[in-house]
């Protein structure tokens, strides 16, 4: 488990956080599950693009690049669809409407943290 802190403006993205660092992980991503639980954050590294299909509930995402920096941020992603950000390293995929509970914007500096 990890903790994703956006340092720029002082505030947790996800305290219980997941990284799908590996293969199998980033594969299996979010799909069949109903909800996010039992964590509330899942780190795709290495990627620049995703996809929705057969997941069952709307994300928040936050493409960010090799530095950490906030390079694109997608609001309420609804299943079957397609997303990717340009210069993106990794991205956190988040429950829908964390991006505005967090004020999260591009250019803000996101840190993983052990949780």
């Amino acid at each position: 488990m990890a903790r994703f802190v956006n340092r720029t403006r002082g505030t947790t993205l996800a305290a219980q956080g997941v990284l799908a660092t590996g293969f199998w992980l980033r594969l299996r991503g979010l799909m069949f599950r109903r909800a996010f639980a039992p964590f509330d954050g899942l780190w795709l590294e290495p990627t620049s693009s995703i996809h929705m299909f057969w997941v069952c509930f709307a994300i928040d995402c936050v493409w960010v690049d090799a530095a950490g920096v906030v390079v694109k941020t997608t609001a309420a992603l609804r299943p079957w669809r397609l997303d990717f950000a340009r210069g993106a390293q990794a991205v956190l995929e988040l429950p829908s409407g964390s991006i505005t509970r967090s004020g999260t914007a591009v250019g803000d500096q996101i840190a993983v943290e052990p949780a």
